[in-house]
C-alpha cells in the first residue's frame, strides 16, 4: 500500500531546512506568498540545492494573478525552466492556461519538453 507524501510548501531557505529536519517528503519551494507563490530568486535556489536533501520541485510563476500568460512571460518561464532543470531539480510546478480558462495543453507540452 502506498504512503502519501508530506509535500510542504516553503518560501525560504530557513522553512526548506525546517520541513527537512521535521519529516517532509518534498518541498514545493515559491518566494512571494502574498503573490500566491511566484519563481524563487537564482541564489535561493542555488543555496536549496547546496543545503537540501530531500527533493524540491520549484515554482514557475513569473507574475500573480492569473495563469495567462502574454508570449515574453511564457518565454521567460522557459528560460526558468532551464535554469531549475540545470540546477538539477527533480521536477517543478507550473500551470498554463488559455484566455478561456482551459489548460493550455500546447504551451504545456513545451514546458514538458524544456
Amino acid at each position: 500500500m502506498n504512503m502519501a507524501l508530506l509535500e510542504i510548501c516553503c518560501y525560504s531557505m530557513e522553512c526548506a531546512l525546517t520541513a527537512q529536519r521535521n519529516g517532509a517528503d518534498r518541498i514545493e519551494l515559491c518566494a512571494a506568498p502574498k503573490e500566491g507563490g511566484l519563481t524563487p530568486s537564482l541564489g535561493v535556489l542555488r543555496s536549496v540545492r547546496e543545503h537540501i536533501t530531500i527533493p524540491v520541485h520549484p515554482i514557475i510563476r513569473p507574475r500573480g494573478g492569473d495563469f495567462y500568460y502574454t508570449d515574453g512571460e511564457f518565454a521567460a518561464m522557459l528560460e526558468d525552466i532551464r535554469l531549475v532543470r540545470e540546477l538539477g531539480f527533480p521536477g517543478l510546478v507550473t500551470g498554463v492556461l488559455t484566455v478561456d480558462g482551459d489548460v493550455d495543453m500546447s504551451r504545456m507540452e513545451k514546458i514538458m519538453a524544456a
